[in-house]
């Protein structure tokens, strides 16, 4: 491992999107215009080929290959330090801006350019309105260069203030982005709530983050880390578990806001209303599981309370069933992707919180590639609709869009976990592992699996199949090459990126990962997980693979159900919604969460500021304007004195030195 290599990429990595970013600002709307994409795409690019260097580092996909090199932190820039410089002793910093590079970082950073690369390459031809860049078009590639930028620099930070400045850029980012179409009252609306809901979640965020240095007296994943390893604060005293709990909840707060978790889920499926590349972006690899990459990464913390991990297992698994429940009867296929993407998270931290941390890993890194394929194929269907994107109003469209249909197909597959694709692979995993700690949490993995594969071929089906119906007015067509591209390849990366993980004898995805630090303490954790065996001995004997078949045939009973209900019996779904009209409205209307928390929050704030406004309106300001009185009053009794006429002023001094005289000589 090259240590030098490592630091060069980690700064290219965040330059070159930057750069890209800066290019398009300055010189995009007078030079660049329509071409505003290059700059970006070049940049990104540039990125991918870095982390690649990265990943090639640590010995490519196999941890045999790691020559036992594991971890490595590059300090880039000495920022905040203190010391005394007389001496020219390299002063105790308390605030670096470093890099950590290990098998986690390798993984994120491949996922999060390679998408983004692709998602970006795909907006050149969807962000064009008859081969005319829409208006924004370059304030659009300038922000996804900021967000890729962001991202990296979240992925790359080694330590909790450079992790907390990726984190909120990330979130500003995607505040710009989701509120693109700002003349659109909607998307303003999402753009607002996705940044206020988050906002609640980073202040659990920065408070777990303040409790951190309060603590260790240190910011530094590596200090803080350790001494929470040893259960010793920096002043040598023990760490109770109550003090880890606490912390690890605070920075759990900041995953639920950001990866979309119950309670604070309820931004993702509004952000729908940015455009369809940038739901790919924020949905795929980069902003959703920033707050799974965070829990990963703070597994030493996390493993050090079993409450924590309870909590983490119990939320990822309850949001991933609710999602995958109220995405049964949603007609925007985008909005259905959303829930989907809340319910996929939800799979993520049950896996985190059953000690499986790689095997969320490996979930997060197969999610990107079909979850993005499946986003970016509901934009082709819109940008070929004129803009419509309920499921209500077309149909059939395998013969117009049979590249969108092919591809969209392979990305259901893969997200309902069909046998032999990537989803199936990263699902099992995490199932397996769940089973072994809580079998009432497996069976809930179990059953949101059956509910995914249904809604996502109720998707499918209806949009694809039956009778050839669009819009009135609409020519539908099939998308141009440069949105088939990505298409194609993110199609590949659906079908074979779940066989990083398949080996004959050790290694594979998994065995990359475990070397790293990042994971050691889920492998060996300090406290007792829910069931004394781990995942990985249960796997020697044959209940792994009754697990592994019982998944992959409830993946395609769920599809089946889903072709009789929607092509064989088109009928039957109508009459199951009439069957039980309020279950079917509870979930259509979203278990009415929503309005729940616009009476219950909203309205009541709202009620709060108008009070505070009256007061400030009628009391404060009142108050201000009688202490005025007096003087404006005296002012308008004095003011007829000044009359303007010089013979008056003539007068009054006269009189005035009379009185004077008067007076000096009477006394």
């Amino acid at each position: 491992m090259d240590v030098g290599i490592l630091k060069t990429c980690g700064i290219l990595i965040l330059l070159l999107p930057a750069a890209g970013t800066v290019l398009v600002g300055a010189l995009g709307r007078p030079v660049l215009r329509g071409r505003s994409h290059w700059p970006v795409i070049l940049g990104v690019a540039g990125a991918v080929i870095c982390s690649f260097v990265v990943l090639g580092q640590f010995g490519g996909v196999s941890g045999d290959e790691a020559h036992g090199d594991t971890q490595a932190v590059v300090s880039v820039y000495q920022w905040i330090a203190t010391g005394a410089p007389e001496t020219r002793e390299a002063p105790a910093a308390w605030f670096n801006i470093s890099f950590l590079f290990d098998p986690l970082t390798c993984v994120m950073l491949v996922t999060v350019t390679g998408v983004s690369l692709l998602v970006i390459i795909y907006s050149r031809e969807y962000m064009r309105q008859h081969g005319h860049p829409e208006r924004g078009y370059e304030r659009f590639f300038a922000f996804l260069g900021l967000f890729v930028f962001s991202m990296c620099a979240l992925v790359l930070s080694g330590n909790f203030l450079l992790l907390y400045l990726g984190w909120e850029a990330v979130g500003l980012c995607s505040y710009l982005l989701i509120g693109f179409y700002y003349g659109k009252p909607e998307a303003a609306a999402a753009a607002k709530k996705a940044f206020l809901v988050n906002r609640i979640g980073d202040f659990g965020f920065g408070l777990g983050i303040l409790l951190i240095y309060l603590t260790f007296n240190t910011l530094d994943y590596q200090a803080v880390f350790g001494m929470v390893a040893d259960r010793a604060t920096a002043s040598g005293a023990a760490l109770t578990d109550g003090r880890i709990t606490a912390i690890a909840l605070l920075l759990f707060c900041g995953a639920v806001g950001k990866s979309a978790q119950i309670p604070l889920y309820v931004w993702l499926p509004d952000a729908m209303e940015g455009p369809s590349p940038v739901s790919a972006l924020i949905h795929a690899a980069t902003m959703v599981t920033a707050g799974v990459y965070m829990v990963a990464r703070c597994g030493v913390i996390f493993t050090q309370s079993s409450l924590a991990m309870a909590v983490v297992a119990s939320i990822g698994a309850v949001t991933a069933l609710f999602a995958a429940t109220i995405a049964l009867t949603q007609h925007d296929m985008k909005r259905v992707l959303a829930y989907s993407t809340i319910s996929q998270l939800g799979y993520m931290f049950l896996g985190l919180g059953v000690f499986a941390a790689t095997s969320a890993i490996f979930h997060l890194f197969t999610h990107a590639f079909f979850k993005a394929l499946l986003f970016l194929a509901a934009g082709s269907v819109m940008h070929a609709m004129g803009g419509v994107i309920d499921m209500r109003r077309f149909s059939g469209l395998r013969r117009i869009m049979p590249w969108t249909y092919r591809t969209f197909v392979i990305g259901g597959l893969a997200l309902a976990g069909f046998p032999l694709l990537s989803g199936f692979w990263s699902k099992d995993e995490i199932i397996h592992a769940a089973m072994t700690r809580s079998p009432l949490l497996g069976a809930i993995g179990l059953l949101t699996a059956v509910m995914t594969a249904f809604y996502t071929f109720r998707m499918v089906f209806r949009a694809f199949h039956g009778a050839q119906r669009v819009p009135p007015g609409v020519h539908a067509h099939e998308a141009g090459k440069w949105i088939l591209v990505p298409l194609c390849l993110l199609a590949v990366g659906a079908i074979g990126a779940g066989y990083v993980n398949v080996h004959i004898r050790g290694g594979g995805f998994l065995g990359f990962l475990e070397p790293g630090a990042a994971f050691e303490s889920f492998l060996h954790p300090a406290v007792a997980p829910f069931a004394s065996a781990s995942h990985h001995a249960s796997s020697e004997h044959g209940g792994g693979h009754m697990l592994m078949y019982l998944s992959g045939l409830l993946a395609v009973a769920g599809i089946g159900v889903a072709w009789w209900v929607y092509v064989r019996r088109p009928d039957l779904a109508g009459g199951l919604a009439r069957m039980s009209p309020q279950a079917y409205d509870l979930s259509y209307n979203k278990y009415y969460v929503d309005e729940m928390y616009d009476a219950g929050v909203v309205k009541p704030l709202r009620g709060s500021g108008k009070l505070a406004f009256g007061i400030d309106e009628y009391v404060i300001d009142g108050l201000i304007w009688l202490v005025t009185a007096v003087p404006r009053l005296l002012a308008f009794g004095l003011k007829g004195l000044q009359s303007g006429s010089l013979q008056g002023y003539a007068v009054t001094m006269a009189a005035g030195f009379a009185i004077i005289l008067l007076l000096v000589l009477w006394m």
